[in-house]
């Protein structure tokens, strides 16, 4: 069944501030460029308007026990299009959104052990349910890809606001 045409000719964008805004848990993996298993990965997400500005506060914690918290600033620029930024992004991530999808593309400083090294990562959300989604990140460093994130969303139901169901 296609998606109805508005008449006004508004567009049903999947946004990333409204299906990231309240909590939102994830969870997945990490594998490296050969498919192996590198990590597990658990995210606590809050996310909240404060003065025009979407602040999404993350919270990570790998199967190592390692934790790492993270604080996203989301400014939508219109049609469907935003910028973002945080402490360990190289710049601005430049992201869009389409009915059924969101991609942002950006810079980021990876800490690795002792070290730190700059990667490019090409990260896709794709909207399941009003309250599910699934993220595929692929990480490069110089072209060359290094892995894949593969996390899936999940909203709490009481945080949802409006229903937009998903087209079959």
């Amino acid at each position: 069944m296609a998606r109805a045409v508005d008449p006004t000719g508004a567009r049903d964008y999947f946004e990333l501030t409204t299906f990231l805004e309240g909590r939102t848990r994830a969870w997945g993996v990490f594998e490296d460029r050969f498919g192996r298993l590198r990590r597990r990965i658990s995210v606590d997400m809050e996310g909240r308007w404060e003065d025009g500005t979407f602040i999404l506060e993350e919270t990570f914690v790998y199967d190592t026990g390692a934790r790492e918290q993270r604080t996203w600033r989301v400014v939508p620029t219109g049609d469907g299009r935003f910028t973002a930024t945080c402490p360990d992004c190289i710049g601005s991530a430049v992201g869009e959104c389409d009915d059924q999808s969101i991609r942002m593309r950006y810079r980021f400083r990876l800490r690795l052990e002792a070290r730190e090294i700059s990667v490019d990562f090409d990260d896709r959300i794709y909207r399941m349910s009003d309250t599910i989604a699934v993220n595929r990140a692929t990480m490069r460093k110089w072209g060359v890809k290094l892995g894949e994130l593969s996390l899936f969303f999940e909203r709490r139901a009481d945080e949802v606001k409006e229903s937009r169901a998903v087209p079959r």
